[in-house]
């Protein structure tokens, strides 16, 4: 981006509107510090402007200009003013006859300054001349055009605004910073900022709002203009509301659209079509449905499970968003971090964390945030979080715990929030995170010394760490009723040699299972979901043109977790989902190697040799030689395979081969039998969510009611009952809660047991069912085509 374009993002977003409002408040109040600069200035106006510099008082000019220039040295660096004041009194003609030109406002501006730097190099071979000085200088002369200059100033106002561009000289530089000035001056005046701004007024907005001597007020800007960004995205989430945006989006924007999804599939073909579509005119909610529903046609798949409209139409407002995002956020943890190193003295190295409005998983989403963390951690999940999010409805701050963290150790968070931005500044942020840091330290080593310290890093250790299979499993908060059969049924399994596939209902937190019994062992693992077009490109590997043109083979996921010479360490595969793969198509090649055999692939490393997938063989000589060749994998004897499905696709388990089931133990996890208030009370108290009183029912009362009548028709685990939960405990609405988390579980089931379900909740004690009985067999009718009067 150009600087000449600056002006096309300020008209488009609101972070000036912000910014100019927040330094309003500044200048108002006790912290504001600049008004000297005003007085200052307008003194050397007077003195400097239509005076005729002479040699006889270009050296009391100086002189001048040295007082001024304050015990601060705010205006220039005193030492640069003090070696041209020292060369005007050598070449008193020379530096007087330079400056009346640079004054002289019948000459263009770029020749003044570079017949400046050009005398002044002449001169002295060893004085290079600072712009902030050629700033100070044209300042002095008429501040009402001509704008003070600071290096730290410029550089972050291009930085925030995500322009990249060079300049050849300080000519240039200074022209363009203060053509961006005059840009703000004219914006100001359209916009009504100020009655009557000058280049003075505008530096000094410039000067407040991006260097960082005003730490609060920078705070407060990015803080408020992420909120407000997180309201309109909320807003968004309404499908009409998101389809009017786009139909209002200029054709210059939609074009880079058409063009970056051009040949694209799934859903980015989809976003090629609506693109297409608003290049000619506008799109309505049924065309939508039409492209979609063509789409996945074509793919012969569904491939919009994950994806509802929101996630769609999501890049179409936020990509050229996204860096001005990223910006803010990092802003905001810098800020964040100096302030507390400010406050305490931290010992330990930290790191940090940013997610933005797309979210963890690139969806997209109406929050963001980050968090810091100790580096020796290795990621925030594995820690305690100093935690900063910014929510539609509020901002949180506080003492967050990793979600690997949290399931393996007893502790909640210490948070607290603002609904209004106005409420929040830096210094409540510090304050807040100073009263957790001794928790936060406390608990990111008691994981660490745990569950770390005794794995080695990647690479440290090339001999694989023995397994203690006798090692007793322990699951934290995860419930599971005859939890000691379930832990021994995977034990003895995974001690045995077998591979596992936790099977059960959704949302029994079989995920979550299955990491945590990769950490009870102390091993790494690779985390995926199967989807249903895998093939062995994605599971071994396949080529891909390097940037020179040439192939090379790029492994697989499955590849990717065996020994190798690349990677030293022994690591565990978890496959979630693992029935929506075809099975026989992307692990076909590896059954008998799997089985213990040894198996030679077509394909061939950058040493020209083919791949070769062997098991691990204790003191073979050659096998150690092969070791350490780029071709080799060795499948290690303690390595293993964690997979899981849901029940209800337990229909396709009879799909996967013989050959690929024998090599597997099938684990059921159940949901609990009895579901009672005192158990779900138990849950909310782990999912921190407070037992309250929503809809004249206690919210423990109203989720065992719910879960009993699902379960008739469609068991399902505490997973969705807490996504439930979270959503009644913000909303209070019960009927959407159900149409968001509990239909989508409901495919395959008769028409007749989804009648009996909605009447059940019908005439249930939850009343919310029946004041909304309208809402909820709207819903039915269209999403299950089911007709209920």
């Amino acid at each position: 981006m150009k600087v000449e374009e600056i002006r096309k993002i300020w008209e488009s977003d609101d972070f000036i509107d912000i910014a100019v409002e927040e330094y309003l408040k500044l200048k108002n109040s006790e912290s504001y510090s600049e008004k000297y600069k005003y007085e200052t200035l307008n003194d050397l106006n007077k003195h400097l402007y239509n005076l005729k510099i002479t040699p006889d008082n270009v050296v009391s000019i100086f002189e001048l200009l040295k007082d001024k220039n304050t015990s601060s040295d705010f205006f220039v660096d005193g030492k640069d003013l003090e070696s041209f004041s020292k060369l005007a009194v050598d070449n008193s003609k020379v530096v007087s006859d330079t400056l009346n030109k640079l004054f002289d406002e019948g000459v263009d501006l770029t020749e003044r300054i570079e017949n400046l730097v050009s005398i002044i190099s002449e001169k002295t071979p060893n004085y290079s001349i600072d712009i902030s000085l050629i700033g100070y200088l044209l300042a002095s002369y008429d501040s009402t055009k001509y704008p003070l200059y600071k290096n730290e100033i410029w550089k972050n106002f291009l930085g925030d605004f995500g322009i990249e561009e060079k300049f050849e000289n300080e000519a240039e530089k200074y022209i363009a910073y203060s053509q961006v000035c005059n840009m703000l001056k004219n914006f100001f005046e359209e916009k009504g900022y100020l009655r009557t701004p000058s280049i003075l007024d505008i530096q000094d907005f410039m000067y407040c709002v991006f260097s960082r001597n005003y730490k609060d007020l920078v705070f407060k800007i990015s803080i408020k203009y992420l909120k407000r960004k997180a309201e309109f995205i909320n807003e968004l989430m309404t499908d009409d509301k998101f389809i009017d945006y786009i139909n209002k989006l200029d054709k210059e924007h939609v074009r880079k659209f058409y063009d970056k999804y051009l040949g694209s599939e799934k859903v980015n073909k989809i976003r090629h079509m609506i693109a297409e579509k608003l290049l000619i005119g506008k799109i309505t909610k049924k065309d939508l449905e039409e492209i979609k529903e063509e789409v996945v046609r074509s793919e012969n798949t569904d491939i919009l499970k994950p994806w509802n409209n929101f996630r769609i139409l999501f890049p179409f407002y936020y990509e050229r968003l996204k860096k001005k995002v990223e910006i803010e956020l990092q802003k905001l943890k810098e800020l964040t971090l100096e302030s507390l190193k400010g406050k305490l003295s931290i010992e330990e190295e930290l790191e940090s964390h940013i997610v933005d409005f797309y979210g963890p998983q690139n969806f997209g989403t109406n929050h963001c945030w980050f968090a810091f963390f100790p580096k020796k951690n290795k990621t925030h999940q594995k820690s305690a979080q100093l935690f900063v999010g910014i929510y539609p409805e509020r901002i949180e701050y506080g003492l967050y715990i990793g979600s690997e963290a949290k399931s393996r150790l007893q502790y909640k968070k210490n948070s607290e929030h603002v609904e209004d931005a106005e409420l929040i500044s830096l210094s409540v942020v510090t304050d807040k995170f100073k009263s957790v840091y001794n928790d936060f330290i406390k608990i990111s080593n008691e994981f660490y010394q745990k569950f770390l310290l005794s794995t080695p890093p990647p690479g440290e250790n090339e001999k694989e760490v023995k397994l203690n299979w006798n090692k007793p499993l322990e699951i934290k908060n995860l419930h599971f009723e005859n939890k000691g059969v379930l832990l021994r049924q995977i034990s003895t399994s995974l001690a045995s040699g077998k591979h596992i596939i936790l099977v059960g209902p959704p949302g029994t937190g079989k995920s979550e299972l299955a990491k945590e019994i990769c950490e009870n062992f102390g091993v790494e693992y690779e985390f995926v979901t199967a989807v249903s077009d895998w093939s062995t490109f994605d599971t071994i590997g396949g080529y891909k043109p390097a940037a020179d043109g040439t192939l090379y083979f790029d492994v697989g996921i499955f590849l990717k977790v065996l020994k190798s010479k690349y990677n030293k360490n022994l690591k565990w595969l978890v496959i979630d989902e693992i029935n929506r793969a075809d099975i026989d198509k992307a692990f076909g090649p590896l059954f008998s190697v799997l089985a213990g055999g040894k198996v030679t692939l077509n394909y061939k490393t950058n040493s020209g040799k083919n791949i070769i997938i062997v098991n691990e063989i204790e003191e073979q000589e050659e096998q150690k030689e092969e070791d350490e060749d780029d071709n080799v994998f060795i499948i290690p004897k303690d390595f293993r395979i964690i997979g899981t499905m849901n029940t209800y696709d337990k229909t396709s388990l009879y799909e996967l081969s013989y050959a690929f089931m024998r090599r597997f133990a099938f684990i059921y996890v159940g949901i609990p039998k009895n579901i009672t208030p005192n158990l779900v009370e138990s849950f909310l108290y782990k999912w921190e969510i407070e037992d309250k009183n929503i809809n004249n029912i206690n919210l423990k009362d109203g989720l065992t009611e719910v879960w009993n009548i699902v379960n008739k028709y469609r068991p399902i685990g505490p997973a969705i009952i807490k996504d439930i939960a979270k959503f009644l405990s913000l909303e209070g609405d019960y009927t959407s809660a159900v149409i968001l988390y509990v239909f989508p579980q409901f495919e395959g089931i008769t028409e007749n047991k989804i009648k009996q379900f909605v009447h059940e909740l019908v005439s249930s004690n939850i009343k919310d069912f029946s004041r909304n009985k309208d809402v909820l067999y709207s819903f039915v009718s269209d999403f299950f085509e089911i007709n209920l009067d």
